[in-house]
């Protein structure tokens, strides 16, 4: 029997998440199916830019915040950051509002939003306002389970609306692996924004459409403001109306760029110039079960992007990064070193027994 979700990612344990969503039987429901003939061929490119509009959206409503991110044509995968401290101290107000943000809310909550209505309800009303605000609400605001609901689910509808038809648009639910470590979370969020390069669908990191890499590069990088208003093909049409999703910043931005998210803790424990640096050597790297990867041939990333040497903020950190990055261990549910991989199932062990045992001691008492 697998262990509950609930015990395998615990925010309080392992804040950061890579999680994956795939469309039904990995349909080309959110771009263009490569495998038919050019003349039955339909681009849902545009859906991608549902997923992350919708992304952006619910990271100023949850307590999550978006490390890295990529949508591809027929899945998207997130890596999150659960910030159940910042959710514990919202007061009562704050949590209906950040909730109201995402969900219809309940004619008493309006009520108690509103300050000539508030006063017209009961003890009762306003005892189950708070009582709610304070337990159900604030803990949705940090569920994963809720956050990709709040994703998914709408965007199933819109998409079948699209295509007047009925049916699921998601393949199950989310899957998702913890990351145990700094090692772990490097590896994941270059594994995620390389997706695209690896796919063969973008040359480098920085056309690499609908991924956080692009999304940095194009806004917070100096001298790179200019890029963002020039336009940009996909599949043979310009493109102007592309959005970024915010993210959370890295331990070195210094950007006002609405792309950071403000007055937050726990940056990112990277310098922004160093991953970039990561991520355009393991662009190089040919991989034995992949047929694409970056041209060798091609400039250093700061060279593409006319970024001044003198201006940057690495080092030689790289190489040991590297090196952990290359060593860090994986499984289904997570990953990380050797000794966080041996604590995290030893935590999960434990927990799940203890939740066995409780269920057979309820399951043994005679019924009121």
């Amino acid at each position: 029997m697998p262990a509950p979700r609930a015990i395998l990612y615990d925010p309080k344990e392992n804040p950061f998440l890579h999680v994956i969503s795939r469309c039904v039987r990995r349909g080309w429901l959110c771009g263009e199916d490569p495998t038919l003939l050019k003349k039955h061929r339909k681009n849902y490119d545009h859906r991608r830019q549902w997923i992350v509009d919708r992304i952006d959206r619910l990271s100023q409503a949850f307590a999550v915040d978006i490390a890295a991110y990529a949508v591809m044509s027929n899945h998207y995968h997130l890596v999150v950051y659960i910030d159940v401290e910042r959710a514990k101290s919202w007061n009562i107000k704050q949590v209906l509002l950040q909730y109201c943000k995402v969900f219809s809310p309940h004619p008493w909550v309006k009520d108690y939003l509103d300050p000539h209505k508030h006063r017209l309800l009961t003890q009762m009303q306003v005892r189950w306002v708070e009582e709610t605000a304070s337990t159900i609400y604030r803990e949705r605001l940090y569920s994963i389970s809720w956050f990709m609901r709040s994703i998914n689910e709408p965007l199933a509808r819109l998409a079948n609306a699209e295509d007047q038809c009925k049916g699921r648009f998601w393949e199950g639910r989310f899957k998702a692996q913890a990351l145990l470590d700094e090692q772990a979370l490097l590896t994941c969020m270059a594994y995620v924004d390389l997706n695209p390069l690896r796919a063969g669908i973008a040359q480098t990191p920085e056309s690499s459409n609908y991924t956080s890499v692009q999304a940095r590069i194009e806004t917070e990088l100096p001298a790179s403001n200019h890029r963002r208003n020039k336009s940009r093909k996909t599949n043979g049409q310009r493109r102007y109306d592309y959005n970024f999703a915010r993210l959370k910043p890295f331990v070195d931005s210094e950007t006002k760029s609405s792309i950071n998210i403000k007055d937050k803790p726990h940056p990112l424990p990277f310098k922004l110039k160093d991953y970039l640096e990561l991520v355009d050597a393991s662009a190089r790297m040919a991989r034995a079960n992949k047929k694409y990867h970056m041209d060798d041939s091609l400039p250093p990333i700061f060279e593409r992007l006319k970024i001044d040497a003198d201006a940057r903020w690495w080092a030689s950190a790289m190489s040991g990064r590297s090196t952990a990055m290359a060593s860090a261990r994986q499984f289904a549910h997570a990953m990380g070193s050797a000794l966080n991989l041996k604590q995290f199932k030893e935590r999960v062990k434990q927990q799940t027994e203890a939740c066995r045992q409780q269920t057979h001691a309820q399951g043994k008492q005679p019924p009121s």
